[in-house]
């Protein structure tokens, strides 16, 4: 099997430059684009996936097998970045796979096909979803307790939805290693797309080819002869991932000073400088606004940590209390001194339980009195739904000072005169009919209530939820099932192409009618007559793999 070489020499006199196309599905989407154009890079980082992204994206997969990934994905990809990214050979790597990397790579091939780039290879990286051998982890020992609540699901004795374990930076090295432009992941962790650029840049991924090293092998093990602090250097970069995994939040979005920050309408993206010997550097995209300094680099170190002695990743556990934050020169940070502990021996996985049904609804109480009027409207509707024992209801009062501390709310109670207030309900029940009674009472509340309500639209419908999972699983339950698929191109047809669209919009069609058999059981026969079901193939177009290389 042959492997590149690394860019070790490059190493030595510059920095591998690494830049974040975004923080999030639904972030602006041709953001990317925009950075790939104004910037020289040598990989694109994008994370897609928040804690219950992986949940919703195998909901859609359930009714399209065509769909489970992040849409935003092929958002910028047409609007000129596949483009960019071949002509500035920039390798993206990104998570937006989601519960379907599969797909998600058919439509980047078919992106590249459009421009001419036949000879691109998209590497997917799978085995973070543990759902369909749930039932086999289970008879072999693995408990899947609950974080928060020590219950292990077989207790608790509701239906995984989704289970998804959190990888880390040694397949995407090793895809990288044979040749990927482009790679497509599930569930890997945040920094570890980062950390993964860095293996394979810094010749840590050539070294465990020639060693024989597996990708099971913690990935300490894969540094060279020469590296003397490899615990260290795996830690900066882990550092160096998180600080740009949110895309411009490090660039001065969400920043408590917000109002020093110049022009956030054109909000700019950021990039990791990377050195030889693992300093740091956190700059942004030319061109736009905001901007990086000390002070939004150490918001950013601190977001979503819990305990910054041991910051757990796949790769390695870092510990921050070291670390040095300095302002190198305008919009440059240089981030020095983390140290780094051996991985873990377990995986977090990201799961969620069948959770009944829910809706959500508000209506506007504007005028004096308005906290006192949407107070009575809450428990008139209350006492209206009183013999529904399995409905739970939850009550917002946006605008009375709903985010503040109970205790200072409290406080505050008598004094607080807001000139109108947003009543928020949600509602939850394992049965449905009385998530759909709860709908029937809120926009009689406008006639039936107080003075001054008002703000109410259509009936919401009953929808399925979800319920969060974090637990953990062992590494060699996972780690071994990965494979690497490096796929090539298909030549798109135009007739294909049409083939595709019309079975999309047919796909929706199919699910649009059987969500309605939820409410309307007299649909039922009409759609057995026309054969439709959901999980109909109508007819895949396949991807012939050139290789398929497990390592």
């Amino acid at each position: 099997m042959a492997v590149s070489k690394s860019n070790v020499a490059v190493l030595a006199h510059e920095p591998i430059r690494i830049g974040s196309g975004g923080g999030f599905w639904g972030d602006r989407p041709l953001a990317p684009v925009d950075l790939l154009k104004s910037d020289d890079l040598d990989y694109m980082m994008i994370d897609y996936l928040a804690e219950l992204t992986l949940s919703i994206m195998t909901k859609q997969k359930r009714r399209d097998p065509s769909s489970g990934w992040a849409t935003d994905l092929e958002i910028w990809l047409a609007a000129g970045g596949i483009d960019a990214l071949r002509k500035k050979s920039v390798k993206l790597v990104t998570n937006g796979g989601g519960a379907n990397p599969e797909s998600c790579a058919r439509m980047v091939l078919e992106q590249a096909t459009k421009i001419g780039w036949h000879e691109c290879k998209v590497a997917v990286i799978s085995g973070d979803d543990i759902l369909p051998r749930l039932d086999y982890l289970l008879k072999n020992g693995e408990e899947l307790t609950h974080f928060e609540s020590g219950e292990t699901i077989s207790d608790n004795g509701a239906e995984m939805m989704s289970a998804n374990a959190y990888l880390g930076a040694g397949p995407i090295a090793s895809a990288l290693e044979i040749g990927a432009d482009i790679i497509i992941t599930g569930r890997v962790a945040d920094a570890s797309l980062l950390v993964g650029c860095m293996l394979h840049s810094a010749g840590w991924a050539y070294n465990a080819f020639q060693l024989g090293l597996t990708r099971e092998s913690p990935v300490v093990d894969w540094a060279p002869k020469h590296i003397t602090n490899p615990l260290d250097i795996l830690a900066q970069w882990t550092i160096a991932g998180h600080l740009i995994e949110c895309g411009a939040q490090v660039c001065g979005g969400n920043y408590s000073n917000w109002d020093e920050v110049p022009n956030l309408a054109t909000l700019t993206l950021p990039i990791a400088e990377i050195y030889l010997n693992s300093d740091v550097k956190i700059t942004r995209g030319r061109g736009g606004g905001g901007m990086v300094n000390r002070k939004i680099v150490a918001e950013q170190l601190i977001y979503e940590i819990g305990d910054p002695e041991a910051y757990i990743t796949p790769d390695v556990v870092v510990d921050m209390r070291n670390i040095t934050i300095e302002d190198e020169s305008e919009d440059v940070v240089v981030v020095t001194g983390a140290v780094g502990k051996p991985e873990p021996k377990s995986l977090k996985v990201s799961a969620a339980v069948e959770g009944g049904w829910f809706a959500s609804s508000s209506l506007l109480i504007s005028g004096p009195n308005a906290l006192a009027r949407a107070t009575a409207c809450d428990l008139a509707l209350r006492a209206r739904l009183s013999a529904l024992e399995e409905l739970e209801i939850y009550t917002e009062f946006i605008g009375g000072g709903v985010t503040l501390p109970k205790n200072i709310r409290q406080q505050l109670q008598p004094i607080l005169n807001p000139p109108e207030v947003l009543l928020r309900w949600a509602v939850t029940s394992p049965n449905r009919q009385n998530i759909t009674e709860f709908t029937r009472e809120v926009a009689p509340l406008v006639l039936t209530g107080p003075a001054g309500v008002g703000g109410y639209g259509a009936r919401t419908k009953p929808r399925r939820q979800l319920q969060f999972w974090p637990t953990l699983i062992s590494r060699k339950s996972v780690e071994s099932l990965v494979k690497i698929e490096l796929l090539t191109h298909l030549h798109i047809t135009p007739e294909s192409e049409r083939f595709h669209f019309i079975r999309k919009r047919t796909r929706g069609f199919i699910s649009r009618l059987q969500d309605e058999l939820d409410e309307r059981e007299w649909t039922r026969p009409i759609v057995k007559k026309l054969g439709f079901e959901r999980n109909d193939s109508i007819a895949e177009l396949t991807i012939p793999k050139e290789k398929e290389v497990e390592i």
